[in-house]
């Protein structure tokens, strides 16, 4: 058997890529359009022994495909925004596949530069839109308008609450307004989503101390020990909760924990003098 009609020749893999460019043009998906059909004329550079039925097969399904590319009006559109006026713009014939990988590619390559800027253009108006909205919300809190404030940073936080620093950022805001149920509630999900955010810690531990809900205050001390491991600052601070909590036994135990971490912490080991 010839080389080239194997199941996976130069023939068979040019067919598949072609079938694939056809697929993604029809789906509109033309940059993969694009790259299979580069593929497609790469690998048809190979077939140059094929004779009989599988050459004029070949070069109808290649035929086929330039005439639907070129009068495809997506293309077409792309093409004049490129400012490609010449038509048609896949003007093959058998040897010349080599100018229609060329031609592809400059057409690959702008797609790939249109598409970089258009994400560009999205993420820029979705950062102005973002701080558009903070400040907007932070206007409002400033005026004791807490409830348009409030409205305001909870859209920041559903739309933008997948970026780092976005939900802290908000929750240190109504901290601030001495808003701590709803910051807190925000900094439960900015955990979650950020587990490695000291600030979305530490801000809990604020938000909650100052709700007096000593035992979730508790909880976020232990899972920033979970999370970071164990700190000598940490520990004191967990170590003057429990004493605020009178809870003396665990106040001496992790003021102990402190001293043995660092110690030049005096503040330890007056707890621990305190509670020994």
């Amino acid at each position: 058997m010839n080389a080239s009609c194997g199941v996976d020749s130069p023939f068979q893999r040019s067919k598949r890529n072609l079938g694939r460019a056809n697929v993604f043009l029809r789906r509109q998906e033309y940059l993969k359009a694009v790259e299979a059909a580069q593929k497609a004329f790469g690998l048809k550079a190979l077939c140059g022994s094929l004779i009989g039925k599988q050459k004029i097969e070949l070069e109808f399904l290649f035929l086929d495909f330039c005439d639907k590319f070129n009068n495809d009006p997506g293309i077409i559109n792309f093409l004049d925004s490129i400012k490609i006026r010449f038509r048609p713009f896949l003007a093959y014939k058998p040897g010349q596949e080599q100018q229609m990988v060329t031609k592809l590619n400059i057409v690959g390559e702008r797609m790939i530069a249109k598409e970089r800027e258009r994400t560009k253009r999205k993420e820029l108006e979705a950062a102005n839109k973002k701080r558009d909205l903070l400040d907007k919300g932070q206007q409002s809190l400033d005026k004791g308008e807490f409830p348009r404030g409030k409205s305001y940073l909870r859209r920041v936080a559903d739309e933008y609450g997948h970026e780092p620093g976005v939900l802290t950022d908000i929750a240190a805001r109504l901290i601030d307004k001495d808003i701590l149920l709803e910051a807190a509630e925000i900094l439960d999900t900015a955990r979650k989503k950020h587990p490695k955010d000291h600030t979305a810690y530490s801000l809990s531990i604020k938000a909650y101390l100052g709700l007096g809900d000593l035992p979730k205050a508790e909880g976020v001390y232990k899972a920033a020990i979970s999370q970071f491991g164990g700190h000598p600052q940490t520990y004191l601070n967990l170590s003057k909760l429990y004493l605020r909590w009178r809870k003396r036994d665990k106040a001496f135990a992790f003021a102990k924990l402190a001293l043995e971490a660092d110690p030049e912490l005096m503040e330890a080991r007056d707890i621990m003098r305190s509670t020994g």
